[in-house]
């Protein structure tokens, strides 16, 4: 810990890199972990109005833009951890079209964030313990992991590599890789939550949600993507259909489109909690704040954003109470 952060006993001084929506920040604070400064790297317009909607007043949340444009010997006498999570686009089995790995046009930001870390640790006072927590896809292939693990290595000799899956402190899958030197660091206790548990209405056929992506599938034929790719995620509204095997809902669902006379073109006079096909509609803001475990209304209650542009941001955040797991070693 800092000079500084030990004489004013404010805590830790935290920079966290491709930020998003700060959820490291509610995962240290709900791990107990006192912040002093929380400096924020972030571009994305909507993912820093809902920063701008809690900490716009915060002195202490700082906002520092492009992670290319931080120099790390501005920070290094201040930082105590780095956290980030790099872009996963060109490393994700999902992307098949532009899976490059650490080629990538985004997923080379990783070495933005090396060059940042490198700096900071290479600069930083004598005898100052630097920590730092990384998260990425674990469907990225094993050189690209290999890669990320050498480069790691090379700059903290005590790095760690685990696999975690959100799942076991959350209603939704999401199978991640996390590089750290924080002591003693091992996965999170497992907690009993399941999809069905945190839907407001409706019913739903199984019992974690699939990984949450920037968007969803269609409520016209969505269905059978869910089904065949495993992608998306659905609420049933009858328990009868929600419990039928698959090969039925697909024979059946068609029927019920029709009968709804839903067409797709226009979703106005919907709410997020109806059934505007007559079988199933998908994951409310709330919903999915509460898959990835973020408190309720820290994204569905921020009015300056749309829906679209919400679930994005959590989509693309991290599950707070997985990293809350992972730092809470730093107490001690």
């Amino acid at each position: 810990m800092s000079q500084t952060t030990q004489n004013n006993h404010e805590g830790i001084n935290v920079l966290s890199l491709f930020d998003g929506i700060s959820c490291a920040k509610l995962a240290l604070e709900k791990a107990g972990i006192k912040i002093n400064k929380y400096y924020s790297s972030e571009i994305c317009p909507h993912a820093l109005a809902i920063q701008n909607h809690h900490y716009s007043g915060d002195t202490n949340h700082i906002q520092l833009g492009d992670v290319c444009k931080i120099d790390g010997l501005d920070l290094c006498d201040e930082i105590d951890l780095i956290i980030f999570g790099s872009p996963c686009t060109n490393l994700t089995s999902v992307n098949s079209k532009d899976r490059r790995g650490l080629e990538g046009n985004e997923s080379k930001l990783f070495f933005e964030a090396l060059r940042i870390l490198k700096e900071i640790y290479v600069f930083a006072p004598i005898r100052k313990k630097i920590f730092f927590l990384m998260e990425n896809v674990w469907s990225m292939s094993k050189k690209d992991k290999d890669i990320i693990t050498k480069e790691l290595t090379n700059v903290f000799e005590d790095t760690q590599l685990i696999k975690i899956n959100s799942a076991d402190v959350s209603p939704a899958n999401r199978r991640r890789l996390y590089w750290s030197n924080i002591p003693n660091i091992g996965a999170p206790e497992p907690k009993p939550i399941n999809y069905q548990d945190i839907a407001v209405n409706g019913y739903v056929d199984r019992d974690k949600a699939n990984v949450l992506l920037g968007s969803n599938v269609t409520l016209t034929n969505g269905i059978f993507r869910y089904y065949k790719m495993n992608i998306g995620n659905l609420i049933y509204k009858d328990k009868a259909f929600a419990d039928l095997a698959t090969e039925k809902k697909l024979l059946t669902y068609p029927f019920i489109l029709h009968k709804s006379g839903y067409k797709g073109k226009s979703r106005s006079g919907y709410g997020e909690y109806d059934f505007p096909n007559g079988c199933y509609r998908l994951p409310s803001v709330l919903e999915s704040e509460r898959l990835m475990t973020i408190p309720d209304g820290y994204v569905s209650h921020v009015p300056s954003v749309s829906k679209t542009n919400k679930i994005k941001a959590i989509g693309l955040a991290m599950t707070v109470d997985v990293i809350a797991g992972l730092v809470a070693n730093l107490k001690h």
